[in-house]
């Protein structure tokens, strides 16, 4: 992967929805996660080897980029979109 150059689908994620803002955090030894959450709460998710090539990605998209889960607004997003959170839903035991 060149360094910054973002994959076609996350570039059409971003050129397709709403406020994209982007999340990057450690999601193993050797890698990093580049998740991106869309105003609706959509989101589609990157592994890549570096948080500087997490950093580059969102630079080349044009997203606004949060280190970890500190800006709670979108884990709303996300959640917002979870059926399971809905009130009424029935659960399975």
């Amino acid at each position: 992967m060149k360094r910054g150059w973002a994959p076609a689908r996350l570039r059409r994620f971003t050129m397709l929805h709403r406020e994209v803002e982007g999340v990057v955090q450690r999601c193993g030894r050797e890698t990093v996660d580049l998740l991106l959450v869309d105003l609706d709460g959509n989101w589609r998710r990157a592994v890549v080897a570096s948080e500087e090539d997490a950093r580059l990605m969102g630079r080349d998209l044009g997203v606004r980029l949060h280190e970890g889960w500190t800006d709670s607004r979108l884990a709303r997003r996300m959640n917002a979109r979870d059926h399971w959170n809905a009130q009424g839903v029935p659960r399975r035991v």
